[in-house]
């Protein structure tokens, strides 16, 4: 019975605090009087905008999966070596806020050309999105890879050769993480806010965004922003199949062994591609932030880390709250995910979590912002428990999913012997299931942390009066500040980043050998 009033417990918070908001707001702009007036705003113009931001999102959905499934096939399915070096570095540019890479590529196109026209377009806004959204290919294919039985492909390789093994068996079996990781990305780039912001170039969000912000249109605004979402939801219902049940961001995998395959003859040009894409996506992009913020000196960093300095506090306690709840619910929603799949209020909590995942941050913090912003409310809507509340809202699909994938790799019987020798519910949790899955848990955390710590979308319309923010600071100053002050500010955050990221690291590897000491 605990168990069970834990999940209402987060089943009734996620539907109050979160969706409760978007229900709100929905149903006030369908229903309002001006609902026909402002609907005729939406023109001709906006059709064409909204199909040119879906345009960007199909070509970065196509170039993130095609890439993705190259390097994930190098990584996960190949002997190469060097391999376990280029996994994590490959997923630098994921985990890392979009608006650093942004400014990373502008500076190196002003230093390469001396001027930015170039990225400050369509293709500059491709070229960085796929650039941050192909980790998560490779996160999502290389689960699948992991994941897929050696004996079908060894089976295959008895009658054929390997290039069809990978066209007739390999591609078939990893189909529903393909059309996971196109989706998860196209969803992802219609949804981008900072990135083209930040380039100047008009798509959809940044439309919405001016029309709430500056024209203070905000049935405008809701409406154009639904036509969004609606795309987003579409996607999501017709391929939920894959989505929901898709084995992507394990953190292990278990029980299966897969095949690697030998790369013996095509070794040298496998290596070059995989030092080739570590040089174009990563390491470039860090080099030239450290050129541009040191080539006339330190005097601009120094300037930069001032600026910076008071939202230091802030921005960490905000991302360690957010984080840690978000894992909390995560938890919850995965453990009875896994335990009672057919249990209709977790089914529902399951697609809460997917649809305001996929939900564009611009449009939820309005939706907060709308519902939030009345007096007897006013203790959540002036203060940062609101950023908190979307945090936990727009992330928590994440941290369920890896949670999720490592419960499902345990065997019951631990916690079936538990209960037959009666130990209670929550003593289970402490002594038995949590070490098994604290990898993961880590994980979670340390991903959660991350979004949370560089989310510009999603603070930039709901950070309170009198709070500073890490990502609004240097968001506001880049647009008047020099180019290597902006190049300083980001460097900083990306420094910090990494080492909040090893710090945390330190403190669980620390933990977990304790806790490995006393069994």
């Amino acid at each position: 019975m605990k168990n069970k009033q834990l999940h209402y417990i987060v089943f009734l918070f996620f539907t109050l605090f979160i969706v409760l908001p978007l229900v709100y707001t929905l149903f006030f702009t369908l229903f309002s009087d001006d609902f026909a007036q402002n609907l005729k705003q939406i023109n001709k113009d906006s059709f064409i905008l909204l199909f040119k931001s879906a345009l960007i999102a199909l070509s970065v959905a196509v170039f993130a999966t095609l890439f993705g499934s190259l390097l994930a096939f190098l990584l996960y399915k190949t002997n190469l070596p060097g391999r376990k070096f280029f996994k994590p570095v490959f997923l630098i540019p994921l985990f890392i806020s979009p608006y650093i890479w942004a400014v990373a590529w502008k500076d190196f196109v002003y230093l390469v050309f001396g001027n930015t026209g170039l990225i400050s377009s369509y293709t500059g806004v491709i070229l960085v999105l796929t650039n941050i959204f192909t980790p998560l290919s490779i996160l999502i294919i290389g689960s699948a890879l992991s994941n897929t039985d050696a004996q079908f492909e060894e089976t295959g390789l008895i009658f054929t050769g390997l290039p069809k093994v990978i066209l007739k068996i390999t591609l078939p079996l990893i189909k529903p993480a393909l059309i996971s990781s196109f989706v998860l990305v196209f969803i992802f780039s219609i949804s981008a806010f900072s990135v083209p912001a930040f380039f100047g170039v008009k798509v959809f969000t940044t439309e919405i965004f001016t029309q709430f912000s500056a024209f203070y249109n905000h049935a405008l605004a809701i409406l154009q922003s639904f036509l969004l979402v609606i795309i987003c939801i579409l996607l999501l219902l017709a391929e939920r199949k894959y989505i929901a049940d898709a084995p992507f961001l394990s953190v292990s995998s278990k029980g299966t062994k897969h095949k690697l395959f030998r790369a013996d003859k095509k070794q040298s040009i496998f290596l070059f591609f995989l030092i080739f894409w570590l040089i174009f996506s990563v390491l470039l992009p860090i080099s030239v932030l450290f050129l541009q913020s040191f080539k006339n000196g330190t005097d601009k960093f120094v300037q930069a880390f001032y600026l910076l300095l008071p939202t230091f506090a802030n921005s960490v306690e905000l991302a360690l709250l957010g984080a840690i709840l978000t894992v909390l619910t995560g938890f919850v929603v995965a453990y009875f995910s896994v335990n009672q799949a057919k249990n209709t209020i977790s089914k529902v909590l399951q697609w809460f979590l997917l649809i305001i995942f996929a939900i564009p941050s611009i449009i939820f913090g309005i939706s907060l912002i709308k519902f939030y912003n009345r007096p007897e409310l006013e203790f959540i809507y002036s203060s940062a428990a609101i950023i908190v509340i979307a945090y936990i809202g727009k992330f928590a699909f994440i941290s369920a999913k890896i949670i999720e994938n490592a419960l499902r790799q345990l065997s019951k019987s631990l916690d079936e012997a538990a209960q037959i020798e009666g130990v209670g519910f929550y003593h289970r949790l402490l002594k038995i299931l949590i070490p098994l899955i604290m990898p993961a848990l880590f994980s979670a955390f340390i991903i959660s942390f991350i979004f949370n710590f560089g989310e510009l979308g999603i603070s930039i319309m709901l950070y309170p009066p009198g709070t500073e923010i890490m990502p609004i600071k240097v968001f506001t100053l880049m647009a008047n500040a020099p180019q290597s002050l902006t190049s300083s500010m980001t460097l900083i955050i990306f420094s910090l980043t990494l080492l909040l990221i090893s710090f945390f690291y330190l403190i669980f590897m620390k933990l977990n050998h304790g806790s490995l000491k006393k069994y």
